[in-house]
């Protein structure tokens, strides 16, 4: 048996081990030690800066994949609802309001920082290639005044949750979902009431991943 994880850093258990996409933060993250507990495999596959669109594509994709088609356990963590993220010609964007970044390595070499303490209107801008920090700079001022819409994203938001639960019920799938950076009424795990890391600018410590495996494991 073995569970495969959908989700953002949140869910891959970013800061855990780096604060880079690596494979060796997985190992701590609350999907993983879920496995652990039930003695299975966990195939990780949440990514850094993803958007709820994104989770809902790789859901749906990877259960296209042979290796994949038999699975019967999932975790899904949602993350926050204003988010675009994608890849065009092998080059990965990401936007969020306090970030914005792009790579065709998987890397960041290099960075700008605003001093502006609301970190909402000046992003920090993160780039594998120092010809994108400028482009990063004018699509976030687009992005943010025209196409970020509260409103929409949560719509948009509500309907790939019930997409992917439908999905996982005609296919005799179990679900588990969680949701952090704004609550979900009707999903039971808020990751934002774990620890206190909603307090600061990180991500969940290895206890509060363990403290979240724990509720988690309770309910199956």
């Amino acid at each position: 048996m073995t569970i495969l994880a959908f989700g953002c850093s949140i869910t891959h258990g970013a800061e855990t081990v780096s604060t880079h996409q690596d494979i060796a933060n997985t190992k701590f993250s609350y999907p993983n030690l879920i496995a652990d507990a039930l003695g299975v495999d966990c195939v990780n596959l949440a990514k850094c800066g993803n958007s709820n669109e994104r989770i809902f594509h790789d859901v749906i994709s990877t259960f296209s994949v042979p290796e994949y088609c038999n699975i019967k356990t999932i975790v899904v963590g949602w993350t926050s609802t204003v988010r675009e993220s994608w890849i065009a010609d092998g080059r990965e964007w990401f936007f969020i309001p306090s970030w914005c970044a792009t790579t065709a390595t998987g890397k960041f070499n290099y960075f700008k920082d605003y001093a502006d303490a609301d970190i909402n209107l000046h992003p920090r801008l993160c780039a594998d290639d120092e010809r994108y920090i400028t482009p990063l700079a004018q699509m976030y001022e687009s992005f943010m005044r025209y196409k970020f819409d509260i409103s929409e994203y949560e719509a948009k938001k509500l309907h790939y949750i019930n997409s992917i639960r439908s999905f996982c019920e005609s296919q005799g799938i179990k679900l588990i979902e969680t949701s952090c950076m704004g609550d979900v009424s009707d999903i039971q795990f808020n990751l934002d009431k774990f620890g206190t890391w909603r307090q600061g600018l990180g991500h969940p410590t290895r206890e509060d991943h363990k403290q979240i495996a724990e509720q988690i494991l309770l309910t199956l």
